[in-house]
């Protein structure tokens, strides 16, 4: 078979090299900007889950009170303990997990920094929350995170 012009099947395959290339980092944009901006769960206030979820954002927000209003009586732990934490702007707190059985739960969470440039790295640490229904309701039991040790209730 005889070409009558000049073979343009090269020239067509290079021309789609930066069409296909723009068409999937578009794609992958698509999916990061899906991923960090999806609006967070809101669990209800009477759950366990609802608890710590409570608990996380009055601990982010820098309200100690509300966050020691959720720990339950007998607690080593105060609203003076959690003033003493440092806590990175941009800490992040992922529910993992929870079981409840009777009036214990425990709601595992992952608890790390957004990774910036780097959203495929690996960073955080699992945490678990132990939890009692009381009569107020499920109460935060023991030395939740951000906290390692309490000096007691000086309020």
């Amino acid at each position: 078979m005889t070409t009558i012009g000049p073979d343009r099947t090269s020239e067509r395959r290079r021309a789609l090299v930066p069409v296909v290339a723009v068409v999937g980092l578009v794609a992958v944009l698509a999916v990061v900007l899906f991923a960090v901006t999806r609006p967070a769960k809101v669990w209800d206030p009477a759950t366990p889950q609802g608890v710590v979820q409570t608990y996380v954002t009055a601990v982010l927000a820098g309200d100690t009170v509300a966050a020691a209003d959720l720990l339950a009586p007998g607690s080593p732990c105060a609203a003076t303990d959690l003033d003493r934490t440092f806590l990175d702007r941009d800490t992040r707190v992922d529910l993992v997990g929870s079981t409840v059985q009777g009036t214990q739960a425990q709601v595992r969470v992952r608890v790390g920094v957004d990774p910036g440039a780097d959203p495929l790295g690996d960073n955080g640490e699992e945490r678990t929350f132990r939890l009692t229904r009381t009569t107020s309701g499920w109460r935060i039991d023991g030395i939740p995170w951000p906290l390692y040790e309490c000096t007691g209730r000086l309020t």
